[in-house]
């Protein structure tokens, strides 16, 4: 939904070196000069951030060598991510596409580029083995997204959409549906789309449309496309129906999800969320069958209590600031095995400029004004930064001026991974001559003290993202 409209909120103002430091190396001392005799380099590379919802999760940088992964870990281009029976996980790009995977799943981002604008120009997969749902945010003119199986490949463009490859991956084979019968045979890849449209390619071309499914078998023989079947076996249906209810009404980015451990009658799981007032809680938990409870405690010490069918919904009103609590209760019905719940929180957050720390609940609101208020370098002149628009997990800042006469230009790319952030310089040049953007980012490191892939701001940062050209970053407080 678009931002609310609201006054800015009372503030104190902070100095904001990191971002101050940032601009400065890289839209303004790139300008320096030396950069002139550096040739342009090539296409710079995406990065995914790793979340692990439920243990356990491994991460190889290098064929098969899977060590242990956790929450934040940085996945880049030849990277694969493993999840056993019982893991669940996420990889996120910097302009939101989001990809899950389900338990004994193995995925492999073979590449992702930024375009020059610091856009998403094109991210590829392979999945080896398992399940995965991708949502993929709309992208630019001439972006592709791609999913590729043993045999076949699914290309989008805006599209959510699901895929299942039978057979082994590095380690073992998913376990079967609980019949004992796996569904497809080995080497065979299964796309559910549920909404845009998306091209499915093995030995033949299909054209999906939502609320369509097709099948290609092992030797890349793709079948007619169908409406989607049920599936006792896939998670992803509940899960989407609670994302679907928090995210509306809601300000996009501000969606945090959790995946608990099976929950049995009389159990409770805790989850916390952070939020720094000034506008609307709403969560949303969704489970395969039974009856669960939800709870959402304000930090004023109020409780509100959510019963009945999947998805439940609780919204917390004129919500104050601080640390939300929330609890999934098991009730009955739940049998021996237990069932899987799935939580999904958002918020209504006002994107408006904001220096906000309250009852451990951080926000840090930055428009172009705000950026350009905190550059004060001697030799510059005609400054001009730019906010692009909307992202839900990241922001793209672009900047243009004269340093000591000479001109320049530069565009940045900053993004959230666990509670830190890492600085991406996408495109920069000097008198209309481009220059290496890697070799800038020794440069922040030098002057910053910090390494750029892993900025801490003294709080732990829950959610980064670009609302109508404003950055907002979400956090609490730690210690």
């Amino acid at each position: 939904m678009s931002a609310i409209a609201a006054t800015k909120p009372a503030r104190r103002r902070r100095a904001i070196p990191w971002l101050v430091a940032l601009l400065i190396i890289v839209l303004i001392i790139g300008g320096a000069g030396f950069w002139l005799a550096s040739a342009a380099s090539a296409a710079i590379n995406a990065v995914g951030a790793l979340t692990v919802y439920r243990p356990a999760a491994f991460i190889a940088h290098d064929g098969c060598n899977y060590q242990p992964a956790v929450t934040g870990a940085i996945v880049t281009p030849g990277d694969s991510i493993r999840t056993d029976d019982k893991g669940r996980a996420s990889i996120t790009l910097p302009d939101g596409t989001l990809t899950r995977l389900a338990g004994g799943t193995e995925i492999t981002l073979t590449s992702a580029h930024f375009a020059k604008d610091g856009n998403l120009h094109d991210a590829n997969f392979f999945q080896k083995v398992g399940r995965t749902f991708v949502n993929v945010q709309h992208l630019v003119s001439g972006a592709s997204f791609k999913v590729q199986g043993q045999a076949a490949t699914a290309s989008v463009r805006g599209t959510k959409f699901e895929v299942l490859v039978t057979g082994k991956g590095c380690v073992a084979a998913p376990s079967p549906s609980p019949g004992g019968k796996p569904p497809l045979a080995d080497g065979s890849m299964l796309v559910k789309l549920f909404e845009g449209e998306l091209d499915l390619d093995g030995k033949n071309h299909v054209h999906l449309t939502s609320g369509q499914q097709a099948t290609a078998d092992p030797q890349g023989n793709v079948g007619n496309p169908g409406p989607i079947q049920p599936d006792p076996d896939d998670p992803f249906g509940a899960e989407n129906e609670a994302s679907d209810a928090s995210n509306q009404g809601t300000t996009p980015g501000t969606e945090q999800v959790f995946v608990g451990n099976p929950i049995h009658n009389g159990e409770t799981q805790t989850y916390s969320y952070s939020f720094a007032g000034g506008g609307i809680i709403k969560a949303a938990l969704a489970w395969p069958g039974s009856q669960l409870q939800l709870k959402v405690k304000a930090p004023d010490g109020q409780t509100y209590t959510g019963d009945g069918d999947s998805p439940i919904v609780v919204v917390v009103n004129n919500a104050p600031a601080g640390i939300y609590t929330i609890l999934v209760i098991g009730v009955s019905g739940l049998g021996a095995a237990g069932e899987t719940p799935y939580l999904s929180v958002s918020a209504l957050e006002q994107c408006v400029s904001a220096d906000i720390d309250q009852n451990g609940a951080v926000r840090r609101g930055l428009t172009s004004e705000d950026l350009g208020k905190n550059i004060d370098v001697s030799g510059l002149s005609n400054l001009d930064l730019t906010i692009f628009g909307n992202s839900l997990a990241g922001a793209i800042v672009t900047g243009s001026g004269t340093y000591n006469g000479v001109s320049w230009t530069g565009t940045v790319v900053v993004f959230r991974h666990g509670g830190l952030l890492q600085i991406i310089a996408v495109q920069a040049t000097v008198f209309g001559v481009a220059i290496p953007p890697e070799q800038t980012i020794s440069q922040i490191g030098s002057v910053i003290g910090q390494d750029p892939n892993n900025i801490n701001l003294g709080f732990q940062v829950d959610r980064l993202f670009t609302c109508n050209g404003v950055i907002l970053i979400d956090g609490r407080t730690v210690g």
